[in-house]
Order: structure tokens, then C-alpha cells, then sequence
């Protein structure tokens, strides 16, 4: 089982760099291009890409003209599970921050990840993956709990020892 983690974790390594090269039609290198029906949901997309047609036009959306200045892809927390000889299911994070081309200020975030990978002979390959974000709710505390002040953690931990001693 650990070869098949760090297998794993090696082919998102992988896609991570290819993310970060911002060469995003190479994505499709780490897939399985045998396989006629890929399945791809992006957090920030309304619904499902089916089709290798459907995935590349939102890898490269305008070949040669880029909306974006750049994108950054960071991906941890692999749980690997082999569900049969050449077929894995993976569930892990990933955290993208990216600047849109003009006057938009950076943005980034966090989302979950689960996909479906195929062993090929050249390695692990993607069949399906999915990006699921945070609901309203966690995500707007996520947001309060990133925002508390540097200063507050020792200012607490004086009260709760003050406290300890009433």
C-alpha cells in the first residue's frame, strides 16, 4: 500500500507542476487519453466536464490568450484507496491562489479533491476528478478564524490561566 501512496502522490506532484508551469494543456498528459469519457468538476465551475473536448477547452479555454496572469497549485493530505488492480480512488486537498489578467486582485482557497485513477504502464493516470469546496458556512468561518488578530492567542491564554486561579 505505501508504493501505491507515493505513487500517487508522485502523479500530483506531477500535475502540480505541470499547474504551476501555467502549460495547462499538458494537464492532459497525466491522464488517461485512452479512456473516451473523462469526468471533471473544478470547484469554481456550475457543472461536470465530460469528453476530452470539454476538459481541454477548460484547461486552455482561448489557445493563445490568457486569462490569467497566473495560477498556483499546491496539493497534500493524499488517503489512497485501491479498489482493484488498476483502479485507485484518491481523496485530498488542494489549494490553488491565481491572479485573473487586469485589475482583479489575487485570490485563492482551499477545496477538497476526490478522483479516480487508472494504472497505466507509464504510471497512475486521472479518469475522473472532482473538486468540492467548503459550504457557505464553514468557509465564512475559515474566514473569521484566519482573521483573528496575531495578539490574541496569548491575550487568551492569560485570561483562561486567570481564570484557572479565581
Amino acid at each position: 500500500m505505501a508504493d501505491l501512496q507515493h505513487a500517487i502522490e508522485d502523479l500530483f506532484h506531477a500535475y502540480e507542476e505541470i499547474w504551476n508551469s501555467q502549460d495547462l494543456a499538458r494537464l492532459k498528459e497525466l491522464w488517461d487519453e485512452d479512456d473516451p469519457t473523462p469526468f471533471y468538476l473544478a470547484e469554481e465551475q456550475n457543472d461536470w466536464k465530460f469528453g476530452w473536448e470539454a476538459l481541454e477547452r477548460y484547461w486552455v479555454p482561448n489557445p493563445g490568450k490568457r486569462a490569467l496572469d497566473s495560477i498556483m497549485m499546491a496539493y497534500h493530505d493524499f488517503h489512497v484507496k485501491q479498489i482493484s488492480p488498476d483502479l485507485a480512488l484518491c481523496a485530498c486537498w488542494v489549494r490553488h491562489d491565481m491572479k485573473m489578467r487586469g485589475p482583479c486582485k489575487p485570490t485563492g482557497g482551499d477545496a477538497r479533491v476526490m478522483c479516480v485513477l487508472r494504472k497505466k504502464p507509464a504510471g497512475w493516470r486521472f479518469i475522473a476528478y472532482a473538486e468540492g469546496p467548503l459550504s457557505p458556512a464553514l468557509y465564512v468561518m475559515k474566514l473569521y478564524e484566519q482573521n483573528v488578530s496575531p495578539e490574541f492567542a496569548a491575550f487568551n491564554a492569560r485570561v483562561v490561566e486567570a481564570r484557572k486561579r479565581e
